[in-house]
């Protein structure tokens, strides 16, 4: 063995510093002094010489010049084999000579060779290499780069298998090195970077790797881009691109878990905290979200940062699949899926902004992208930003149509702008939005926006290619029947919400009748979405509105069939969204329409089918634990809580509910209630009063109230009537179906208690509770057992009777609900119907099918198989099953703060309102009062919430987005019920300054109006006095001593000559009482003149009939009998309830 001197041991030293940090220029130098110094080392020098041409070679740009050169490295093959031979097999310097072969071969374009000429198991030969002496520098280097070389060779020779099993055999030896060079760096990182975008698990990827085996190659990928990097000197744009490839591999692969629910091996993932551990699941959840969050920033920044501007004719591809992939995650993390707690600080929230900063730095890399406008529209829309989203929307729809406008001038297509079908998706998203959400100006817009989906609708039909044309039409010109069904639909709900809304009396039937046209179009069966529920909804509800109950009941009915379960799941921009499910999607959906067709029932006074309507709203879930989960029984009675302890309760479907979908569940109750009215008396109905508010806590949370306790004596029975009143109108009073005399032997009007319900922590850190109206019935323990049974409500809901039903998994489907059902309740007795297997809210409604007694298995043993129309099967209910085929529901909004709770507050004041004329119907008018208070104090605490954000007196008036009321409106409620209760009590004067205070805070009040202008009315037949006197107040005391008729009217006969005129003359000497009963009167008539032509009053029947009246006073009995047919022609088809409590969205789902 020959001994280098110093300087040869020096050089040999440099030489090798040189190569591992790739100064080529040095290396023919040092070779030449390593020649001098050390003879012997030949293999090296040659070796070194031929890696800087193999490096000048490949760094160079393709010329003339590159044949010469090719074929001087080609010269250098012999002379390195004949090298090889002469060093030992072991020697380190045979090796790198091999691997420069390799190199050589690979860069001339000859795959095969360099696979041939490399050898296996580099790791092996590396680990045999240092047994016998340390590894040089470039040893590791060439280890590294033989296995990229061979790898990338095999792949380009087709054997991909074979690449993936080369990268992957080196991996154990990369993990006990240290990126010590820029060599070393590069090579490795070219290696696990390819290896990346081969263990990539999205679509197109290899599917060689696992997804474990992935996730462990891009966390090495990922630890070793993180270790800091010695100067690399002038990095060439290839790796730059190779890299950010891997990173958006790491990212796409991540996705793809994420968007499947796959798997997820959190690995060595450092762990956010370490109670954490306590909670696996949760655990596994914020790591996958923090490695997604990370990845998502190292890739983002590489894009950003490496991406140019493009030209006007030009687009960033690159940049707007990455802008999909984001869009395409955030739809998930912010789905039903996940919760805030999983996602870390900030929540859904946070991921929203995240995602709105990466759409705008992602702007500024790309020209006019419609795809980034239309997400940003999108994205600003789920965080409740409105005003921002459609300051997007109108920049999308003006770059969009130049770019038609454009493309059709010149005759070519514009690939950067987007296709037909998507943007008449994104705007009817944009209609849908408005309606829903919006107030009248905001259905202006909807109203605008569908004019021009008109004029393009019209241009697509006046440009469709005629049938059996031979011309192929282009890509751009073809529109999915589909997207042409969504446009219709939204055009229809455009209409229909502008028709509440629009001052034109006279054009709101065209303006119907143009919504129904468009919806009736939407469900073609040419635009394959003929049973799509939003849009039989929407002309189900349009329908009703223009008293055309008989085709909404088919429509109600044909969206409730089996014929609609199978719907495509799309996501909120109207984009098929193929992984975005919703459990129970379609039976959430379908809540509204029961209702809808419960109320259609009571336009046609069929009530029990109505009651069985509302019970199947809940029955198609199943067991009510499904719905409510393991702690519904909370809010059906006392004793459940006291007995029940603290058990651990499980979540249910409401609790994945937004505020819209929960207030419908509220709102049927409420019609239940209703309806047990009807059926049954207000004193039944005044049962399930508790019931309602409790659920609006299960709901909600519990509201903050004070602790009050009320005592109210015992009221009187019920007032008797002639025949009983079918439903409410203005023809008959809210009464009961059944006979007076079981109405006034049901028991004494329950007093109310309130109480105090276990405190539940409110969003804001905040503890509130909510009080519970328990009924106290006021009679002696010996007459107990005379009293009324439990709440008919309990037995007419799901949710308010037995927790599970036993032998009965069943989901309902429409029942075949009676054309015109007898009204049983006329055959009922007094005494509540006994809870009994027939009213078990799980079976079906009118079903000819015999119930077959319980058995052990809860799937008939002959279940039909799978699509069966006759006998749909019906789930096991103790196996897992995967979830149901429904429609897709896209998350509510993120509302603020402030506005949410103002959805709260106009909910629970409704509801206080509801309850306090329920209890003044049932002549318990202390009750009554005590609601209309609570609900007072509601209003007056949400106003100094609001005056705390906001010192405008604008604020006040402003209901803003989301389906809430104005703090003027809500003041105006309840000052209305609470005049309504005065008139109840027949203290009308007293009432009127609750009326008059009602309308200033909220002029177009309806029922303020009508309120106000029957005691005008009054006042001007001289009814009642024009202001309070001592007689009228001991009248009021007293009413058993009150006056006579003809005593209290000394001046009605001077009524009968219907003053008309009050302008002061030699023959129309008036008297200032006189003048100020015509002002009463005028003052009247112009108020409900008025409120009949506002979307709020033009179907209100009580308004138009208090107009008949003003026109009787005035002696225009012509106009007052055209007046009266018209409320006969309302009240013919008038529900139990308004059509619009049906759903808070309108006519949107």
């Amino acid at each position: 063995m020959v001994t280098e001197s110093a300087k040869a041991v020096g050089y040999i030293q440099q030489l090798d510093e040189a190569r591992c940090a790739g100064r080529w220029q040095d290396v023919p130098e040092l070779c030449r002094k390593v020649e001098k110094h050390a003879p012997h080392r030949r293999c090296l020098t040659l070796t070194g010489r031929a890696e800087a041409q193999i490096a000048a070679y490949a760094t160079q740009r393709p010329s003339t010049a590159a044949s010469t050169a090719s074929s001087g490295l080609s010269q250098t093959v012999p002379t390195l084999l004949g090298a090889i031979e002469e060093e030992n097999d072991l020697s380190q310097e045979s090796f790198q000579a091999n691997v420069c072969l390799g190199w050589l071969h690979y860069v001339l374009d000859e795959p095969g060779l360099a696979v041939s000429r490399l050898p296996d198991s580099l790791d092996t030969i590396a680990a045999r290499l240092g047994q016998g002496s340390t590894l040089t520098g470039w040893s590791k280097v060439c280890v590294v780069k033989g296995t990229f070389l061979k790898g990338s060779s095999q792949e380009k020779t087709g054997a991909i298998a074979d690449a993936v099993k080369t990268y992957t055999s080196i991996l154990p030896w990369l993990s006990s090195q240290t990126a010590d060079s820029a060599q070393f760096r590069m090579w490795t990182e070219s290696l696990l970077g390819r290896l990346c975008q081969l263990s990539d698990q999205s679509e197109g990827g290899s599917g060689l790797i696992g997804i474990s085996e992935a996730l462990q190659t891009y966390r090495a990928f990922a630890k070793f881009s993180e270790t800091p990097a010695r100067s690399t000197g002038a990095e060439t744009a290839g790796h730059a691109k190779s890299r950010r490839l891997a990173w958006k591999a790491y990212y796409d692969t991540l996705s793809t878990i994420l968007r499947y629910n796959l798997s997820y091996d959190a690995g060595t993932v450092q762990a956010t905290s370490e109670k954490s551990a306590l909670h696996d699941h949760t655990s596994a959840r914020l790591q996958q979200r923090a490695e997604l969050k990370r990845v998502e920033t190292i890739y983002e920044n590489l894009l950003i940062k490496e991406t140019h501007f493009p030209k006007a004719s030009e687009s960033n591809q690159e940049v707007e699949v990455w802008v999909e992939s984001v869009i395409a995650n955030w739809r998930v993390l912010c789905g039903a899926s996940w919760t805030d707690e999983e996602l870390g600080e900030g929540g859904k929230e946070g991921v929203g902004r995240s995602v709105i900063d990466i759409l705008y730095r992602a702007a500024t890399k790309t020209f006019h992208s419609t795809q980034i406008l239309r997400y940003l529209f999108i994205v600003h829309a789920s965080l409740a930003e409105f005003d921002l989203a459609f300051k997007a929307y109108d920049s999308y729809i003006e770059i969009v149509t130049r770019g038609k406008d454009r493309a059709e001038q010149e005759g070519t297509t514009d690939e950067g702008v987007d296709d037909d079908s998507t943007v008449l998706r994104t705007s009817a998203e944009a209609i849908r939005l408005l309606c829903r959400f919006g107030c009248r100006k905001d259905a202006e817009k909807a109203i605008e926006i569908g004019r021009n989906l008109e004029k393009w609708l019209s241009h697509h039909e006046d440009t469709k290619p005629a049938t059996g044309a031979s011309e192929v039409p282009a890509k751009s010109a073809l529109v999915e029947p589909t997207a042409l069904a969504v446009a219709y639909c939204a055009i229809g709900v455009g209409q229909a919400h502008w028709a509440r809304f629009t001052y034109n009396a006279d054009a709101r039937a065209g303006i119907q009748a143009k919504a129904i046209q468009f919806l009736r179009k939407a469900i073609s069966p040419a635009l394959e979405d003929s049973n799509n529920i939003d849009t039989l909804y929407a002309l189900a509800v349009v329908l009703a509105e223009t008293r055309d109950v008989v085709g909404a009941i088919k429509v109600a009915k044909r969206a409730l069939s089996s014929a609609a379960k199978s719907q495509p799941a799309y996501s909120s921009d109207g984009v098929l969204s193929s992984g975005s499910v919703t459990e129970y999607g379609r039976e959430r959906k379908l809540i509204p329409l029961w209702h809808l067709l419960a109320l259609l029932l009571t336009s046609r006074s069929e009530y029990t089918a109505a009651e069985k309507a509302c019970e199947a709203a809940f029955a198609q879930f199943g067991d009510p634990t499904i719905l409510f989960g393991t702690d519904a029984g909370t809010f059906r009675s006392e004793h459940l809580k006291d007995a029940g302890g603290h058990n651990v309760s499980t979540a249910g479907v409401v609790d994945r509910m937004g505020n819209f979908e929960k207030s419908g569940i509220l709102q049927i109750k409420m019609t239940q209630l209703a309806l047990i009215e009807v059926t049954d008396g207000a004193l039944t109905a005044v049962d399930g009063c508790d019931e309602l508010l409790a659920l609006y806590g299960r709901l909600f949370g519990s509201p903050a109230t004070e602790k009050l306790k009320l005592e109210v004596p015992t009221a009187a029975a019920t007032p008797k009537s002639s025949g009983g009143a079918m439903k409410g109108g203005i023809f008959r009073g809210r009464g009961s179906i059944r006979s007076q005399k079981d109405s006034t032997t049901s028991g004494s009007a329950p007093a109310i208690q309130v109480t105090e319900d276990g405190s539940t922590p409110h969003a804001n850190g905040h503890h509130h509770h909510l009080p519970h109206l328990t009924h106290r019935h006021k009679h002696d323990d010996s007459h107990s057992k005379v009293g009324r049974s439990s709440s008919k409500l309990r037995k007419r809901s799901v949710s308010l009777s037995q927790q599970s039903v036993q032998g009965n998994g069943q989901a309902m489907e429409a029942p075949p609900l009676p054309e015109s059902a007898p009204n049983e309740a006329s055959a009922q007795s007094g005494a509540s119907r006994p809870l009994s297997s027939t009213s078990l809210p799980g079976q079906s409604v009118e079903s000819s099918e015999t119930p077959l007694s319980p058995v052990a298995h809860n799937l008939p043993h002959d279940s039909p198989p799978q699509g069966h129309e006759q006998q749909p099967p019906r789930q096991d209910t103790r196996l897992p099953a995967p979830l149901p085929d429904a429609n897709y529901i896209p998350p509510d909004p993120r509302f603020s703060k402030l506005q949410d709770r103002r959805q709260k507050v106009s909910l629970l004041v409704d509801i206080w309102i509801f309850t306090s004329r329920l209890y003044a119907r049932a002549q318990a008018f202390e009750d009554a009062k005590e609601a209309v208070e609570e609900a007072l104090k509601l209003v007056d605490t949400f106003e100094t919430e609001l005056t705390l954000e906001y010192s405008t007196a604008k604020a006040l008036a402003d209901k803003g987005w989301g389906g809430g009321k104005s703090v003027e409106e809500l003041w105006a409620d309840a000052y209305t019920a609470r005049g309504e209760l005065l008139v109840a009590q027949s203290l009308k004067l007293e009432a009127r300054p609750d009326f008059e205070r009602a309308l200033l805070h909220f002029p177009d009040h309806a029922q303020g109006i009508v309120g106000l202008s029957n005691i005008l009315l009054d006042i001007y037949s001289q009814d009642i006095p024009m202001e309070p006197t001592m007689t009228a107040e001991t009248v009021s005391l007293s009413p058993s001593q009150g006056p006579s008729v003809s005593e209290s009217k000394p001046d009605a006969e001077p009524k009968k000559h219907h003053l008309t005129s009050h302008i002061p003359s030699a023959e129309n000497q008036l008297s200032p009482p006189e003048l100020s009963r015509l002002a009463a009167r005028d003052r009247a008539y112009g108020l409900l003149s008025t409120l009949t032509k506002l979307g709020a009053g033009w179907d209100y029947s009580e308004a138009w009939f208090a107009l008949a009246r003003a026109y009787e006073e005035s002696g225009q009995i012509e106009k007052a009998k055209e007046v009266l047919w018209w409320c006969v022609e309302l009240e013919d088809t008038h529900p139990v309830r308004n059509w619009r409590n049906v759903a808070l969205g309108g006519f949107v789902l």
